[in-house]
């Protein structure tokens, strides 16, 4: 397994479809492993900050992703069936994947960095609103390590998404962490959304809210 490219190939000027990544990765291609770690890697750096917030963690969490990503794949837990892109179940049988190898790649980065943030502590000793006074304002909350202050962060970013109007959860969810495009979640949303502009400026303003709520947060409790 390679994990870092040393070739001088021109990526701009080829590009595989996940069959022949796939196929290739299997194959121990060197060209297509090059290519896929180099893709996988820009692709990371591009839509990191748009999932998560912890801008520390992000190599630690791009390394864990597609080392799993890539093991499922040479495993054959990921691998074809008639050039079809196929995965594995818990039952043995395989079934075409619903999504595409980048997105399956966030998908395994979230799970990754909620298991990073869980092991760098137990529970946290206590709940951030013990940090609250009888007056419902809070006091100002005490590290001892950058590993609390990821934890803490980690939760509050979870505590903003569940928070946000169900719409905009669902925007968000379907766009960020199901890849899914505009087009198709407007078929999804068909009965909700009656313009494809329309989708996009909420779907922005739902991010802005995200993000505002989640800054505001991070000053509050001191995570700045």
């Amino acid at each position: 397994m390679i994990l870092q490219g040393t070739g001088f190939l021109n990526f701009k000027s080829k590009t595989y479809c996940d069959a022949e990544v796939v196929a290739g990765l299997q194959a121990r291609n060197r060209n297509i492993e090059e290519w896929f770690y180099e893709t996988s890697r820009r692709y990371f750096n591009k839509h990191y900050n748009e999932v998560f917030f912890d801008k520390d963690r992000k190599q630690e969490v791009f390394q864990e992703a597609v080392v799993c990503l890539w093991t499922e794949i040479e495993n054959r837990k990921i691998t074809l069936d008639h050039d079809t892109v196929v995965r594995q179940q818990a039952n043995g049988k395989y079934k075409p994947m619903s999504c595409n190898l980048m997105t399956f790649l966030f998908s395994i980065a979230r799970n990754v960095y909620r298991e990073i943030v869980r092991n760098i502590k137990e529970e946290y000793e206590a709940d951030v609103y013990d940090n609250m006074t009888d007056d419902c304002q809070p006091t100002y909350a005490v590290y001892d390590s950058p590993d609390e202050v990821a934890e803490s962060r980690a939760r509050v970013v979870d505590e903003a998404i569940e928070a946000l109007p169900s719409g905009c959860r669902e925007i968000l969810i379907l766009f960020y962490y199901k890849g899914k495009s505009l087009d198709e979640i407007m078929e999804l949303r068909k009965d909700k959304n009656s313009s494809k502009n329309g989708l996009k400026s909420a779907k922005t303003k739902c991010l802005e809210t995200l993000k505002n709520r989640v800054e505001e947060q991070f000053r509050r409790f001191n995570l700045i």
